[in-house]
């Protein structure tokens, strides 16, 4: 029993101290030579970002991933950055040197107060509440520097 309860603590010190920002992009060269429709420019690549947090009553902040340059993969307390605003700006810091075109801007959030880590419970009976927001777009490099879709 002390060891479920070691592994219990050590589970939850985890899930508290990790950052909760993923930045995912695709490998060069996935889409070398893909034409995208309505621009005249070819894919250069995809980029998702993606930020959780935990929150009580589905309203007031517990912990999230921290969005602020420079402090990416950190986890922030008592405070929201789990937005869509918040998103864009983490992808905008992400690919603002290569200046691409973006198109198929995909934003997908999700909120649940059901836990699958806790077996047989699952529920947290709408006390802590998971949300969750999910950014992707496809970054075009153009042809000529001064077309414009």
């Amino acid at each position: 029993m002390k060891y479920l309860r070691a592994e219990g603590f050590l589970l939850a010190l985890l899930l508290f101290t990790t950052g909760c920002v993923n930045v995912q992009k695709t490998s060069n060269g996935a889409l070398y030579n893909l034409e995208v429709l309505g621009t005249p420019g070819k894919a250069q690549e995809v980029i998702t970002v993606s930020n959780y947090g935990y929150y009580l009553f589905n309203c007031l902040p517990i912990f999230c991933g921290n969005t602020i340059d420079g402090h990416l993969g950190n986890t922030v307390w008592f405070q929201n950055h789990v937005t869509l605003e918040r998103t864009q700006g983490v992808m905008i810091r992400e690919i603002k040197d290569q200046k691409p075109w973006l198109t198929n801007l995909q934003p997908h959030s999700y909120e649940t107060c059901f836990f699958s880590v806790i077996p047989y419970i699952g529920n947290s009976l709408g006390i802590v509440w998971y949300k969750q927001i999910d950014l992707s777009a496809v970054l075009v490099k153009p042809y000529n520097k001064e077309a414009r879709p």
